[in-house]
């Protein structure tokens, strides 16, 4: 069994995943006007707690994290930190939203993350 990830481990990996595609799936059910009322940040932030979160908690389980987790949430930290004090018109939701989909993917080829 060695290699093989536990089946609490993989459902932790599975809540994360379906975590970052519900980040989107609220949005995309918002109406236009409400989705312009989202602060530029927040989609980024989401995306870093989830990440970040996912992350401390396998690795307080001693469960191996995949570094593409480290560095998806650090960049996506970056991006929220950058909306905060830099440029909080810039948005990022594109860049999370392909963020999450190589987080994804790569996890499902990998079976990492």
């Amino acid at each position: 069994m060695a290699g093989r990830k536990s089946e609490d481990e993989a459902r932790v990996e599975r809540v994360t995943w379906a975590l970052m595609v519900l980040v989107f799936a609220v949005i995309y059910f918002l109406d236009p006007g409400e989705q312009d009322n989202i602060p530029n940040f927040l989609v980024p932030l989401a995306g870093t707690v989830i990440l970040l979160g996912s992350g401390v908690y396998q690795s307080m389980r001693r469960w191996r994290v995949s570094p593409i987790t480290w560095i998806a949430a650090t960049i996506m930290l970056l991006m929220t930190l950058v909306n905060v004090s830099v440029n909080p018109d810039a948005n990022f939701y594109g860049l999370t939203l392909l963020i999450f989909a190589g987080v994804i993917a790569l996890g499902v080829i990998t079976g990492e993350t």
